[in-house]
């Protein structure tokens, strides 16, 4: 047996053993303050203790707790959930070893997705979050409640909902890299059946690079304002409706790949990655009838997008070898959704519901064809169209049991052209489910066992197509032209976990073990000769995850709180063989670090004055499936020390305090034409120490 099998039995037997301890205790006391977490996102608001299935919540504590600002500061976290940048944000997911790395000329299909209020901000990286109430990470495949976007899990961010008693906040960030925060947020009723929250939130930095060339410090920079609107009509006794409003709006910097491997660059036309978005949301939620509360939901969505960057990362002349390329893709993404659900009353725990939704992406790339040695144009058009239905029913058993299954049947239908005469049509029917059966040891204490099947959806290589028309790389116009779609993927998942809490509340955990199979596992892979090269995305066989989720909150003193997060995992790709002959198979996924963990310990160290002090720890990973590179161990220490003075409070902190130099995403291949182009392992650096003050007022 693995040393990671002996870990999780022990660390499963040690928790199960002190429930069952802590059950008698429990049952004999009066009705407590029992940690009551409730989980969002999910078909129905439920029990954070008593759901199936790994899921971390973190609250507004939680958020303030590490300093954070944006939807990646607080993954870094998050046990098995990584993220790689490649833009001026972390944007791409990954849970469990499973997620995307990167988008340029195809469209991706997310492994992991991003709810905002119930809107689908997959691939699109945006968050900033201020004014969120909660973030919840669900871990593992959970098609039944939310489909193809969510084969390896699914975040779900929920904001601060409409008040009908007047509260506002503000707050002011200064840091080092010229970088502060506004934001700001205000709730009050309109009359008895209407009330409103308005959410304003601006970022600004210059960004961690050093541009020697341009003798620039901020051509990285960020520059992000986002706002939110939100209506509560309480219609009737029995209807509420709720209306909201997105605004994003994004002017990024891009100049993140040195030459040299640090934070210094050469380019003299750094890219930029911009992003305006606008979406809207109307929900009703209607309880008048005898059997079943109905919920329905319409959003829309869209996204302009423009991501370039400087190819060479240098400046004509470095080299009489260099070269001088742009690359850059401008997107603009449509999308709408609507679901309906019926869940039943009267103590019928059941679901039934479907749901629909269309995306249309249109691209413009402009980059320079090396096969044709000029700069050239490329358009395509991607429409998706797809209904669902979906049910799910809970039983009582008895005696603290219940068993719940759950299925979701899913169809696709896929249109693609580009403008080198490509024409793709393709559909699917896929289907994915769940079956938990869970023991209640007391009102707090759980145990489940649960199986679930996740899928995602295939597609077309348009990328590899159009090459195998050039005239670059026409000895593989066979090969390529085997690549021009991708299957669908499915994962296979069973888990078996624990939740609990001491009856004083001290002590509160969550562990979950878990065995996943990929069939037709989706990897990237590339083609390269000379300076043409093209990327698609490829079928293994399959692939193999396995490891363990820990999540405590240990209260040591009045004063004195510990939590911790931990996760271990195993992955291997199995039956792939890339195009020059290597075999793949046995070597670990990307991006899926063998270990993670965060620490963080706070103390009150008066009445009004706080101490936290976190670190968090990743083990190194490969980022790619179509080559070796690694990234470094990465060791992050975070500091808060918060003053609260009535409404006021007033926090100084530091991310990343001893200027811990990391990886968020990382290339290999020759770009430097003064060592010959000898190919190196390029990296993304993350933040380096961040230093700043945070003002904020509640009323």
């Amino acid at each position: 047996m693995s040393r990671v099998s002996y870990l999780s039995l022990a660390i499963l037997a040690a928790l199960s053993t002190t429930a069952i301890a802590n059950s008698a205790e429990e049952n004999q006391a009066s009705e407590q303050a029992v940690e009551r977490i409730l989980v969002q996102g999910d078909f129905r608001q439920e029990q954070l203790q008593k759901l199936p299935g790994s899921i971390l919540v973190l609250s507004q504590q939680d958020i303030s707790r590490q300093n954070a600002q944006h939807l990646d500061d607080v993954l870094q976290q998050a046990a098995n959930v990584n993220f790689s940048a490649g833009a001026s944000r972390g944007r791409f997911l990954q849970i469990r070893g499973i997620g995307e790395r990167s988008e340029f000329v195809d469209s991706i299909n997310p492994s992991v997705g991003v709810l905002i209020d119930g809107i689908d901000y997959s691939a699109l990286g945006v968050s900033s979050l201020a004014d969120v109430q909660q973030v919840e990470i669900f871990r593992g495949p959970e098609a039944t409640r939310f489909g193809a976007n969510a084969m390896a899990g699914m975040l779900n961010l929920t904001s601060n909902a409409p008040s009908f008693d007047g509260e506002g906040q503000f707050s002011s960030t200064l840091a080092n890299y010229d970088s502060y925060q506004l934001a700001g947020a205000y709730s009050n009723a309109i009359n008895q059946q209407w009330a409103y929250r308005l959410a304003v939130d601006h970022q600004s930095s210059d960004g961690f690079i050093d541009n020697s060339f341009l003798n620039r410090d901020d051509t990285n920079h960020i520059d992000e304002t986002s706002a939110r609107a939100a209506l509560r009509y309480l219609a009737t006794n029995d209807l509420t409706l709720d209306f909201i409003a997105h605004y994003r709006d994004i002017h990024n910097g891009y100049d993140a790949f040195s030459l040299d491997r640090n934070r210094t660059t050469l380019s003299d036309k750094p890219g930029q990655d911009l992003q305006q978005s606008r979406a809207l949301a109307v929900k009703a939620d209607y309880q008048g009838l005898s059997w079943a509360n109905v919920y329905t939901q319409f959003s829309g969505l869209t996204a302009d997008t423009d991501y370039g960057f400087d190819e060479d990362w240098s400046f004509e002349g470095i080299h009489p070898d260099g070269y001088a390329t742009e690359d850059r893709y401008l997107r603009l993404r449509d999308q709408w959704s609507l679901e309906q659900r019926f869940l039943g009353k009267a103590q019928r725990d059941w679901v039934l519901g479907w749901y629909a939704s269309g995306q249309q992406t249109d691209l413009e790339r402009q980059f320079w064809n090396w096969d044709l040695w000029q700069a050239a144009q490329f358009f395509s058009d991607f429409k998706r169209q797809n209904m669902a239905v979906f049910g799910q029913w809970s039983t009582d058993l008895g005696d603290g049991w219940s068993l719940t299954s759950g299925a979701r049947a899913e169809r696709y239908d896929d249109e693609y052209n580009d403008s080198n005469g490509i024409a793709q049509q393709n559909d699917e029917l896929m289907w994915g489910g769940k079956l938990s059966l869970s023991l209640a040891l007391t009102d707090s204490t759980s145990l489940y066992l649960l199986g679930s099947r996740g899928y995602k959806a295939g597609g077309v290589n348009g990328e590899a197509l159009g090459k195998a028309l050039g005239s670059g790389v026409d000895e593989l116009s066979e090969y390529l032209n085997s690549k021009a779609n991708f299957s669908p993927e499915t994962l296979w998942n069973a888990e078996f976990g624990v939740k609990g809490s001491s009856a004083d509340q001290t002590i509160v955990s969550r562990v979950a073990l878990f065995a996943m199979w990929r069939d037709d596992m989706q990897v990237n892979s590339w083609v390269t000769r000379d300076q043409s090269f093209v990327g698609f995305i490829d079928n293994a066989a399959s692939g193999r995850n396995h490891g363990l989720e820990l999540e405590s909150r240990v209260q040591l003193t009045d004063s004195w709180t510990l939590f911790a997060n931990a996760a271990w995992l195993e992955s291997e790709i199995r039956g792939f063989i890339t195009e020059d002959g290597v075999d793949k198979t046995g070597r670990d996924q990307a991006h899926a670090p063998h270990y993670q963990y965060s620490v963080n310990s706070e103390w009150l160290l008066t009445t009004d004055l706080s101490f936290n002090l976190g670190v968090q720890s990743k083990a190194a990973f490969y980022y790619s499936d179509s080559h070796d590179s690694r990234s470094e161990q990465m060791h992050l220490v975070n500091l808060r020390l918060q003053y609260q003075w009535d409404q006021i409070q007033l926090a100084l902190w530091s991310r990343n305090a001893l200027d811990e130099e990391y990886g968020v995403r990382g290339f290999y291949f020759g770009n430097d034409p003064r060592d010959g182009y000898e190919p190196h392992t390029y990296e993304q650096l993350g933040e380096p120490r961040r230093i700043g003050f945070t003002a904020s007022y509640q009323f």
